[in-house]
């Protein structure tokens, strides 16, 4: 694994925009698979709102990483970072790298992955530190087990709780755009 969270935080970005996209490669590592399966659950749970995103990422990569950052202000100034809200930003970018790809940018999955990787580890890496970087993330969601019905259901379950505010937070910002 890379030595620096930043490096860490954008390759664990890249792998899941590149599933997301319909990459169909195993993920590279334990982490990958808890984000993937994690990220997969919010989407699934909250698709409408997702799928309402996506016309969001127009042509330019740079304008989506834009909107990508103050997303993210918003959400913590809406009380702050938490495991859930982070999962909500990683597929709200997910949403957007996938739009921008599907216009045939290239290179839009790989600069929100940067930009997302830059605002984790620069602006909240302490945070993310704090709470045990990225295996704190599986730890909260379930950790490396077996996906079973009763773990889905927990890691739906801390999703809803964590994310929910957040969510609420995206579709305010999205709305008074």
């Amino acid at each position: 694994m890379p030595g620096s969270l930043k490096e860490e935080t954008a390759l664990l970005l890249e792998d899941y925009f590149q599933h997301r996209g319909g990459g169909s490669a195993l993920p590279p590592s334990p982490t990958a698979a808890v984000l993937r399966r994690a990220a997969a659950e919010l989407e699934r749970r909250e698709r409408p709102f997702f799928r309402s995103c996506a016309p969001l990422a127009r042509a330019e990569p740079r304008e989506a990483a834009a909107l990508l950052r103050r997303v993210a202000a918003q959400l913590e100034a809406d009380g702050g970072l938490n495991w859930g809200r982070l999962l909500a930003l990683v597929v709200f970018a997910g949403t957007l790298a996938a739009a921008l790809a599907e216009r045939g940018c290239g290179e839009g999955p790989r600069c929100l992955a940067a930009a997302l990787a830059a605002y984790l580890a620069e602006e909240r890496g302490e945070w993310l530190e704090a709470h045990g970087g990225w295996d704190g993330f599986c730890r909260f969601f379930g950790g490396h087990g077996s996906q079973t019905a009763d773990q889905s259901s927990t890691i739906s379950n801390a999703i809803m709780a964590a994310a929910g505010f957040g969510i609420a937070g995206l579709a305010f910002l999205l709305v008074v755009r």
